[in-house]
């Protein structure tokens, strides 16, 4: 899971594709959170679910600041 978390916290490429890899890592968590969410029958995956919850909203706040400068 620290993987996961190091990836999503590293600093993202400059340039024409942070955009896109933005939009193509919020498809992904939200993807994975649904599925954590609809699975959350045990400590554990409702702790995943929490996480990529707030990747997404994280990753979602980063679009946001780059689309306005």
């Amino acid at each position: 899971m620290t993987d996961i978390i190091d990836f999503y916290t590293a600093a993202l490429p400059r340039g024409p594709h942070s955009e896109v890899r933005l939009i193509e890592e919020i498809a992904f968590l939200e993807a994975r959170s649904r599925e954590a969410a609809r699975r959350a029958d045990c400590a554990y995956e409702r702790s995943l679910a929490r996480t990529y919850v707030a990747l997404l909203n994280a990753r979602r706040a980063e679009l946001a600041r780059l689309k306005t400068h």
